[in-house]
C-alpha cells in the first residue's frame, strides 16, 4: 500500500546500488501484524523527522487519526474520485463496497458524501493501517466492515460497485481475486481501480522494490507489475477494460499526493478528458493498447495510459 514513496523509475537501466540477487525476495510477507509495528514505529520517529512525517502525511497514517480522516475527506483525491465515480453513473443508492481498504477512509468519506450502501472488506483490525480507529468513530458506526473473506462471499446481495485503491498488487493471484470478485457483483457492475504500481521491465521492478521504504528494510511484500498484466489478468476472469484514466489528468491527484489547487489551465484539460470519458471511454481504452503495443515493439514508448491513475472495469457475462 505504500508504493507512492518508491523512487519513480522512467529509464531501462537499474539503479547502480541495486545488487538483484541480493535483494530479499522469497521471505516478503503480505503481515498486518508486521505492517501495524512498522507504522507505529514510524509515527514515532515522525516526532522528530520531518521526511517521515510527510511520508505519513502523503498515505493518511499520521498518529492523528482523526485529523487524517478528515484531511482525506476534504483531499483532491477524494474530490476527484467522487467525480468519476459519478462520471461513470455510481449512484448513491448504489451498493458499494471497497475491498483492502486498510484504514477504511475511503469507504468512510464515500458514507460522510452521502453514498448510501457503502461495505468494507478489509481483514486487518489493527488500529492504524486496518478498521480499529475507524471502528471507534460514531460517524461510522452503521458502516458494514467485514473481516472475514468467506463470510463476505458468501453473503448473497450483489454489489453495484467494487472499488479498490492501491489494492490490486498485494494479491497472490490476480484472476483468482478477479474472479472471486466477479462473483460478488451484478451484471454489467462497475469495478474501479485506482492507484496502483507499475513496472515495465526487470531492472525497473528490481529498482522499485528495492527503493520502496519498507520492503526490503522491513521485508513487507510489495510487487508491480505491467499495466497489461493487471488488465489481462482481470479481463480472463469474467471482465473488460471500459476506462482508463491516464497518467497527467488532475495532476495526478489520484496516483500521488498532490494537494495543489488546479490551475486554469488544468481544469481546461480536466474538462476535456472528462468529455472523452463520458462521451468515447474506448477511445481511452484504445490508447491504452497502443501504447502497450509500442511498448512491446519498440521498447521505449509513453507512458500515459499504461501508468494509468484509473482503470475502470465493468462485469461482462460468460
Amino acid at each position: 500500500m505504500l508504493r507512492a514513496f518508491a523512487r519513480r523509475v522512467v529509464d531501462a537501466g537499474i539503479d547502480p546500488s541495486v545488487e538483484v540477487d541480493s535483494l530479499n525476495i522469497i521471505r516478503l510477507e503480505e503481515s498486518p501484524a508486521k505492517l501495524e509495528a512498522v507504522i507505529t514505529e514510524q509515527q514515532s520517529l515522525a516526532e522528530r523527522d520531518e521526511s517521515i512525517q510527510a511520508l505519513l502525511a502523503s498515505i493518511y497514517l499520521r498518529a492523528d487519526r482523526a485529523a487524517d480522516f478528515a484531511r482525506y475527506l476534504g483531499s483532491r483525491d477524494f474530490e476527484v474520485t467522487v467525480k468519476l465515480l459519478e462520471l461513470f453513473g455510481a449512484r448513491r443508492s448504489d451498493r458499494i463496497c471497497e475491498i483492502g481498504g486498510g484504514p477504511g477512509f475511503l469507504a468512510w468519506a464515500l458514507v460522510q458524501s452521502g453514498f448510501l450502501h457503502v461495505e468494507l472488506l478489509e481483514p486487518s483490525d489493527y488500529f492504524n493501517t486496518g478498521t480499529g480507529y475507524l471502528k471507534t468513530r460514531p460517524d461510522a458506526a452503521g458502516m458494514v466492515i467485514h473481516r472475514d473473506l468467506a463470510d463476505w462471499h458468501a453473503a448473497s446481495a450483489p454489489f453495484d460497485v467494487v472499488v479498490t485503491k492501491n489494492c490490486i498488487h498485494h494479491f497472490k493471484n490476480l484472476s483468482q481475486s478477479a474472479a472471486a470478485i466477479r462473483q460478488k457483483m451484478r451484471k454489467d457492475g462497475l469495478w474501479f481501480s485506482f492507484r496502483e504500481w507499475f513496472a515495465d521491465s526487470p531492472s525497473e521492478l528490481y529498482t522499485l522494490i528495492a527503493t520502496h521504504p519498507f520492503c526490503q528494510r522491513y521485508g513487507l511484500y510489495e510487487w508491480p507489475y505491467p499495466a497489461h498484466h493487471y488488465v489481462e489478468a482481470i479481463e480472463i476472469a469474467g471482465f473488460k477494460l471500459a476506462a482508463v484514466v491516464p497518467s497527467g489528468y488532475a495532476n495526478n491527484c489520484l496516483s500521488c499526493f498532490a494537494e495543489e489547487p488546479f490551475s486554469a489551465t488544468e481544469r481546461v484539460e480536466m474538462a476535456e478528458m472528462e468529455r472523452v470519458l463520458k462521451a468515447s471511454p474506448s477511445r481511452t481504452v484504445s490508447s491504452f493498447w497502443a501504447e502497450v503495443d509500442a511498448g512491446r515493439r519498440k521498447g521505449r514508448f509513453a507512458r500515459r495510459y499504461t501508468r494509468a491513475q484509473m482503470m475502470l472495469f465493468r462485469r461482462i457475462e460468460i
